[in-house]
């Protein structure tokens, strides 16, 4: 009987040492791979929503700040931009946000069909497709356009069928810095972007929810003539 009770308290004796030793294990585990919160930041997809961001003094770089003649002839974009912007992201994240522009032709005004935007940072992007964007107005003297940053339709060339999607507020977190080739697609000599900027929300990976901590600027702009990739 003894001998019994002895071996049952051994085996208890060895299921808490397991059980210790699994507990410890889980911990360590948690500590050396913490759980990722849920992001909880959004930018509702709406005019509106864009207009009160900015409004109440939201996060705004501004790529192109003032009027810029840009047009293209002869298989190259003319007076192109390279925009470089600083992305201070290591401990705040870019959640989500919009892209604002503002182009068109002094002649015509609003930018027709065959005319659009080119915006490429770090290859993922190209002629800009404005069947999603969140709003359009095209007006006597300009075309307005808002996107959600999260959600950026292009195509590499301007024939291209495939239309591609990239993640641009993403893409601002993977690298401290981002190189943004910017152009106007139209034979129009007095074509021009009058503005496009970036407005965006930051959140804490320890959280989940919104922060302030992530900043992003541009660091250098240089005039470029570049060839033109619709061809």
């Amino acid at each position: 009987m003894k001998t019994f009770f002895k071996a049952v308290g051994f085996l208890a004796l060895g299921l808490a040492f397991v059980a210790g030793g699994a507990w410890v294990s889980e911990k360590i585990r948690k500590q050396e791979n913490p759980p990722v919160n849920k992001v909880t930041v959004s930018c509702p997809p709406d005019r509106l929503s864009y207009t009160n961001f900015i409004q109440d003094q939201g996060n705004v770089v501004k790529l192109i700040p003032n009027r810029k003649a840009m047009s293209a002839a002869n298989g190259e974009f003319i007076n192109s931009e390279v925009v470089i912007t600083k992305n201070e992201t290591k401990d705040s994240k870019v959640a989500c946000g919009y892209m604002f522009v503002r182009a068109g032709t002094i002649k015509y005004g609003a930018l027709q069909s065959w005319e659009n935007l080119y915006i490429n940072p770090n290859d993922f992007g190209g002629h800009i497709v404005p069947n999603d964007s969140i709003s359009r107005n095209d007006g006597k003297e300009y075309s307005e356009y808002l996107f959600s940053l999260d959600k950026i339709q292009y195509r590499r060339t301007r024939n291209d069928r495939e239309i591609l999607s990239a993640d641009w507020a993403a893409l601002l977190n993977v690298s401290p810095e981002v190189k943004f080739n910017i152009a106007l697609n139209t034979e129009e000599a007095t074509g021009f972007i009058d503005e496009l900027l970036i407005a965006y929300k930051c959140w804490d990976p320890a959280t989940g929810k919104e922060s302030t901590g992530c900043k992003l600027t541009v660091k250098n702009s240089l005039d470029t003539q570049s060839p033109y990739p619709a061809q």
